[in-house]
């Protein structure tokens, strides 16, 4: 196992290496200067000139591409073009909001969506079942900007019960974290069902009825373990994707995060910005899969490392 992750570790270099290029190159190919984005108060062309040599734009895209690599070696993710600070103290800012906000809506997502896979599965063609994947078919359809607006319609402008501007407060938290949470966990609530109506059914789970053990140590004991494998196959990347999923929730409610951070650089050009907030996306995406690779061994001894 240890070989197997000081592996796929290295790997990520070179992974990395070619969301870098793709990103760079897509930003940098684009047609226009990042310093003539203004129309309203358009800068000579003298001076655009001059801060293009200043942060090296002048130069020819393989040479921009070699020169940012040399430096994210030395720890140099440039500077900002519009903040005129380096990316890692813009990112820094941004990044601690992100993670409240994802980690807040996935342990939203997960506090509701398996326990109620689980009761829709045990209480199978009931109400119960129905009600619960009608909740997990809401969570999952309906697109997220879409929900934020009505919230923001009737629990903020109408009832003025919840701020939805800013962040800081819990108040602030609950209209971002049901949004974002809500459709990751309606689909793991459809994946926790789905799991758990293949284990109940399976053999051990019979044998272990068989030997008089109570309900509920048969489910919590047999049949939930073995459930939990698929389900921590969506929570690996889910928790990548809500943290790093949140562009349009930042947007909308105004919330000083890298989402809304990496819309507006890229509204600006802002490549420094663009390049760094990519790689820690991918870096991030990486990582959870490989924990999920992992925990896959904690779950089920039996599965082998290829």
């Amino acid at each position: 196992m240890l070989r197997y992750v000081i592996r796929r570790l290295l790997l990520i270099i070179p992974t990395m290496f070619f969301v870098a290029l793709i990103t760079f190159s897509l930003a940098h190919l684009a047609p226009g200067n990042p310093f003539d984005k203004n129309p309203n108060r358009p800068m000579p062309q003298e001076t655009i000139d001059r801060i293009s040599r200043f942060y090296g734009v002048d130069q020819p895209i393989p040479v921009q591409f070699i020169t940012y690599l040399g430096n994210i070696l030395h720890g140099d993710l440039g500077i900002s073009f519009t903040r005129r600070t380096p990316v890692v103290d813009v990112i820094g800012q941004g990044i601690g909001t992100t993670f409240q906000l994802g980690i807040g809506a996935l342990a939203f997502a997960l506090a509701f969506s398996i326990p109620l896979g689980i009761v829709s599965a045990l209480k199978q063609n009931t109400m119960i079942d129905y009600l619960s994947m009608l909740v997990a078919t809401i969570g999952t359809t309906i697109p997220g900007f879409v929900l934020a607006i009505f919230l923001i319609y009737i629990f903020g402008v109408n009832l003025h019960l919840l701020p939805f501007v800013g962040w800081g407060s819990w108040q602030h938290m609950v209209m971002p974290m049901f949004v974002l949470g809500l459709g990751a966990g309606g689909f793991l609530t459809r994946i926790t069902r789905a799991s758990m109506l293949e284990a109940i059914r399976q053999d051990y789970v019979r044998t272990a009825r068989s030997k008089g053990l109570q309900e509920r140590a048969v489910i919590v004991g047999h049949a939930l373990k073995n459930a939990l494998i698929p389900i921590a196959t969506i929570i690996g990347p889910a928790t990548a994707g809500l943290i790093t999923g949140s562009f349009i929730i930042e947007s909308l409610f105004n919330v000083p995060g890298m989402g809304r951070l990496y819309v507006i650089s890229i509204l600006a050009r802002d490549y420094p910005i663009i390049m760094g907030t990519t790689l820690l996306y991918a870096f991030l995406i990486m990582i959870a899969n490989l924990t999920v690779d992992i925990v896959y061994g904690v779950l089920d001894p039996r599965i082998k490392v290829a």
